[in-house]
């Protein structure tokens, strides 16, 4: 776990690991009796990456629908570059791929991934982490600034800590209206596609991370605030 401060603001590196954060819970929720992982993934998404890493990494295979475009997305070629499967889908609303994901699933003994692999066991996995993170400052943060796509991070954010306020920047679909005081959803202004110009001291997904960065920037108001950059 790495920790640096930038703009002074503390920054977890989790994209210094292969697949950032999401490598961390991956290997709670996978199911290794499966022959194959099926997950339906917007082309921008960071899942599809860090799937296909870690099921190279045990031997398997990740298999990605997404929508088709003219020309292949940087993380689509990642998830090639990773040894990973992607079907491009014509007409490729997410429910669509989903729909097409589901069916490969069944058809090859896959474990279809939920989207953002919203599970309790990556919520707790997060959320020990956070704990993790906690322990390595000296502190609860007062603040944390996140990016929040399907609100797997976000829970486990909260769950994870006692006192802080969870600043979620929502970046894609409208996140459901949460119920503990602490949690604020800022909704971004642009669409999901549009990629942040921000300039930021560490690699951080334009789409995505950069997004909350940016608002994190703009918005912090406590002395000890924490970006999550989960890459």
């Amino acid at each position: 776990m790495k920790i640096e401060i930038h703009n002074d603001v503390y920054v977890l590196r989790d994209d210094l690991l292969p697949g950032g954060t999401k490598s961390i819970f991956l290997p709670s929720v996978l199911d290794n009796a499966k022959d194959c992982f099926v997950y339906a993934s917007p082309v921008y998404g960071g899942m599809q990456i860090a799937l296909a890493l870690y099921a190279t990494s045990i031997g398997k295979k990740a298999v990605i629908f997404s929508a088709k475009r003219n020309k292949p997305h940087a993380n689509s070629l990642k998830v090639k570059e990773a040894s990973g499967l992607v079907y491009q889908v014509p007409v490729g609303y997410l429910t669509v791929c989903q729909a097409r994901a589901r069916e490969y699933a069944e058809k090859n003994n896959g474990q279809l991934i939920s989207f953002g692999a919203n599970y309790p066991a990556a919520i707790d996995a997060i959320a020990a982490r956070m704990k993790q993170v906690t322990s390595s400052l000296g502190f609860e943060p007062d603040e944390i600034f996140c990016a929040a796509g399907s609100g797997t991070l976000l829970a486990g954010i909260v769950q994870g800590t006692a006192t802080a306020k969870v600043k979620a920047v929502q970046v894609g679909a409208e996140l459901p209206v949460q119920s503990n005081e602490r949690v604020s959803i800022l909704p971004y202004h642009k669409p999901f596609e549009y990629e942040s110009r921000t300039v930021a001291p560490f690699p951080s997904c334009a789409n995505y991370d950069l997004k909350a960065w940016e608002y994190c920037l703009k918005y912090k108001t406590g002395q000890k605030v924490l970006f999550w950059n989960v890459l």
